[in-house]
Formats: C-alpha cells, sequence, structure tokens
C-alpha cells in the first residue's frame, strides 16, 4: 500500500474509534473482584483429621496402663512365679567381648568405613544446606 491509502485507512479508523463509545466497568467491578478472590482463599484444599481421636488415644491408654496393673497384680513381679519365672534378665546385661581377641580387619575395610562415614556427613551438611535454601 502506498502512503495515501495508509491515511485514508487511518483517518476512517480515527473516525470510527471517536464514534465508539468507551466501555467502562461496572460501579463495583472491583469490590466483586475482591471478593471472589477471598471467597477462594477461604476455600481449604485439605484438612486434617486424625484417624484415631485423642479420646480414643487417651482409653486405650488407659486400658493399657489398667492391664498392665491387673498383670502385675494377679502375676506378681517376683521372678519365681507366673510368667517371670523362665526369664533370666541376667543373661540379658552379661557383657561378652571374648570374641573380639581373635577378630581383625584388613586395611581396607577399615579405609572403607572411613571413606563411607566421611562421605555420609558430607553428604548430610550438603542436604541441609539445600533445605535450608529451599525453604528460604
Amino acid at each position: 500500500m502506498d502512503k495515501r491509502e495508509d491515511k485514508k485507512l487511518e483517518a476512517f479508523i480515527d473516525k470510527l474509534m471517536e464514534d465508539a463509545p468507551l466501555e467502562s466497568p461496572s460501579v463495583h467491578f472491583t469490590q466483586k473482584v475482591l471478593h471472589k478472590l477471598e471467597a477462594d482463599a477461604q476455600k481449604e484444599v485439605f484438612q486434617y483429621k486424625p484417624l484415631v481421636s485423642g479420646k480414643m488415644l487417651s482409653g486405650i491408654c488407659i486400658a493399657f496402663v489398667a492391664l498392665l496393673v491387673l498383670m502385675g497384680a494377679q502375676l506378681g513381679t517376683d521372678s519365681g512365679q507366673g510368667w517371670f519365672a523362665n526369664i533370666h534378665m541376667d543373661a540379658w546385661f552379661r557383657t561378652d567381648w571374648h570374641w573380639m581377641n581373635q577378630y581383625t580387619s584388613s586395611k581396607i575395610m577399615v579405609y572403607a568405613f572411613l571413606l563411607f562415614g566421611f562421605m555420609f556427613f558430607v553428604q548430610v551438611g550438603w542436604l541441609k544446606k539445600q533445605m535450608d535454601q529451599t525453604l528460604d
């Protein structure tokens, strides 16, 4: 197109724009939009509800303690009575380190444990730094 046609087209568009009324939003447009945004913000996507209520957990704890008291009263805590007659707890707390006298490990195994331990602690520090950066 040449310049003359461009000027005619521009004049025609200007005339159309002058005749067209300006559209304006309704009087309460801003208030309606803000009200809609507030309504959407107040909706909860997920509300946590525990599987077992607090009253139920309290009841279970009370029942468990009552059962322990009942067992203690009926069976006694002396090692010569009831269920406790066959339990020898002194063997549980005996320290037996004689097997360590014959134990030897290679240098490679020691170095591997040191390397993996070092790598573990480096990784923990690096992950903590990443998490701190993500949360900030």
